[in-house]
């Protein structure tokens, strides 16, 4: 049992060494996507909601079909954007349904694709359209791999404070005075909405997560039992340096982009409400 909960534990913090900066993204932008999406809807209508959600929810759609392509689920039927609600299917936006029962690998690869689908088109626009756009990994850190001898919550907390001083540097370089700043906010806004998994999209991931961890156990059994923990993370980062330091760098503009329109609109809230 010990030797299983060093396991355990030596699986939790090299996907936290691994995943940390976007895992807290994720979380930061789904809980600003979440509240830009019901304080629009509550407070400025249904106008305002759909400019936010225009571009978001069809590219979020988008992603789920090409995932159930790709893992040969299929497509029987897509609805990129119904802004006035599916009734068959909970009042959703918009909805992909596979043509055959997707597999478990399938599902979870679905769940998540919105995140990556959505990332890659906010990159892919920043690049080509924002003044002042940062390099690659410019905004997101990595963390140490001694995190995988002495598990400190030292090299994570210096983790997220070096996060949150890269989005400010990206903040002041940005060029305020050029019209494609505030174009780029937009589409990166609403690329924000759409990037953040639905309430149905985190009822498959947990789960299917935690069996996926479950079956990589003996890996990480393997590393434990190398007693080179380090080693592997530091090899693992170096790997997959590139991807993750593009979705990291496009989800860090996103997400100050989606807080800087929430915090926007609720500043107008009341000239807003004496206009009406």
């Amino acid at each position: 049992m010990t030797t299983l909960l060093a396991i355990i534990r030596l699986e939790a913090l090299f996907i936290l060494g691994l995943l940390f900066p976007l895992l807290i993204q994720l979380f930061i932008l789904y809980l600003a996507s979440r509240g830009l999406w019901v304080f629009t809807q509550r407070f400025f209508g249904r106008w305002v909601w759909l400019a936010l959600a225009l571009v978001g929810v069809p590219v979020h759609e988008l992603s789920h079909a090409v995932a159930f392509l790709l893992t040969g689920a299929g497509v029987r039927r897509v609805v990129l954007f119904a802004p006035r609600g599916l009734p068959e299917y909970g009042g959703a936006t918009g909805v992909v349904v596979p043509a055959r029962t997707p597999s478990a690998f399938s599902r979870i690869v679905s769940s998540v694709a919105p995140f990556f689908g959505c990332s890659l088109a906010a990159w892919l626009i920043l690049r080509l359209l924002l003044p002042g756009f940062q390099a690659m990994g410019a905004v997101t850190p990595s963390i140490s791999p001694d995190l995988m001898t002495n598990g400190s919550v030292e090299a994570l907390s210096s983790g997220l404070a070096n996060y949150w001083q890269g989005i400010g540097r990206a903040l002041s370089q940005l060029q305020w005075l050029d019209w494609r700043t505030y174009l780029a906010i937009y589409l990166s806004a609403s690329l924000g909405m759409g990037a953040a998994p639905s309430a149905e999209d985190l009822k498959i991931f947990f789960p299917t997560l935690a069996g996926i961890l479950v079956v990589l156990i003996p890996v990480f059994a393997l590393i434990w039992a190398l007693g080179r923990p380090e080693a592997a993370l530091a090899t693992t980062q170096r790997a997959l340096s590139i991807p993750l330091q593009a979705i990291g760098s496009a989800l860090s503009y996103a997400t100050a982009f989606t807080l800087i329109v929430l915090v926007v609109l609720l500043v107008l809230l009341p000239i807003w409400r004496l206009r009406r």
